[in-house]
């Protein structure tokens, strides 16, 4: 028999907030998104757990790939997982498919995340051009946004105002979904 439905939403609330913090973090130092702007600061201070583990963890490619972050992260969601299933009273099936599906789950939300990334940079570069202004969130969504925009930028031929690379982008991040679904049917289905 499962908890009762309140507690079970605040636990996905609260895991579901702590994932999202610790991979902006992951992903904020990975673009390397200015450590002086607002909103990276707040996100450091917010998940100052990641430094702890720091400490025993190295950060790789010249401190952009924090390694404690990624670890922390998928702990996290193995974590949010596990606690869904005994609060939804699932019994605990195998440790081999708890991780794997714990991975796949994650592969899938970081993609539409990525998605969603890229949708809100188009809408803010829009919102720059007729506002003239940037605020810091504006600037942390784009330099986010630009690791995955540039390799297609280099891609596809300049055509001056219009630029086509969000939606390459996108229709990229969409096939890797596709891609990931086909693999989460056919390993989840063997096990």
């Amino acid at each position: 028999m499962g908890a009762n439905p309140a507690v079970i939403v605040i636990f996905e609330i609260i895991m579901n907030v702590a994932i999202l913090l610790v991979f902006f973090r992951f992903l904020m130092q990975l673009a390397a998104v200015s450590p002086y702007n607002p909103v990276v600061l707040s996100t450091n201070k917010a998940t100052r757990i990641v430094d702890m583990f720091g400490r025993i963890l190295p950060t790789l490619a010249k401190g952009r790939f924090n390694l404690a972050a990624l670890i922390l992260l998928l702990v996290l969601c193995l974590l949010k997982k596990f606690g869904m299933m005994h609060l939804n009273g699932i019994p605990p099936t195998s440790a081999v498919f708890l991780l794997l599906s714990t991975f796949i789950e994650s592969m899938q939300a970081l993609i539409s995340i990525l998605k969603l990334l890229i949708f809100a940079s188009i809408i803010l570069s829009w919102v720059v051009v007729f506002t003239q202004s940037r605020s810091p969130y504006i600037e942390v969504v784009q330099e986010l946004a630009e690791p995955l925009l540039a390799p297609f930028r280099r891609i596809l031929p300049n055509m001056g105002m219009i630029d086509l690379s969000p939606i390459v982008a996108f229709f990229a991040l969409f096939l890797a979904e596709r891609i990931m679904n086909e693999v989460a049917l056919t390993l989840l289905s063997g096990l």
